[in-house]
């Protein structure tokens, strides 16, 4: 019982945790390189990766690490909001090849909680069109 609570506890916490970045993001109040790079050193220290190494991961792994990081099909769908944010900031300092890579990671991610979850969101369908637009535009 002991352990489920601490797993319980570790997911909300993750949560918790990319809800705070994704709000840092959406607020705009510094420059996008910055908040680029404070977000890259955040989950450095949290999750023990680098926002560019995992970004330039083949998809198969990838979608591993991100699964064995942060546990819940809940968290992972905030990290691949995460990931389209960053990919909405990107353009103003990085290239448009950098914004491609944050969306098809954003997108591999989703894709694979919407096959493999349980339940049906029609949220995530939405981001997934969403996502899809911008990477086709």
């Amino acid at each position: 019982m002991e352990r489920r609570d601490y797993l319980i506890h570790q997911i909300q916490e993750m949560g918790a945790f990319l809800a705070r970045l994704i709000l840092r993001l959406q607020k705009k109040e510094v420059q996008p390189s910055a908040e680029i790079a404070s977000v890259a050193y955040e989950l450095e220290n949290e999750l023990g990766f680098k926002l560019n190494d995992l970004l330039f991961l083949d998809n198969a792994a990838f979608i591993e690490l991100v699964q064995e990081k942060l546990l819940a099909d809940e968290n992972m769908e905030q990290f691949a909001v995460l990931l389209e944010q960053l990919g909405d900031v990107a353009l103003e300092n990085e290239t448009f090849l950098r914004q491609q890579i944050y969306y098809r990671k954003a997108m591999e991610l989703l894709v694979f909680v919407d096959r493999n979850s349980q339940s049906y969101s029609m949220q995530r369908q939405q981001r997934i069109v969403t996502i899809r637009t911008k990477l086709n535009a």
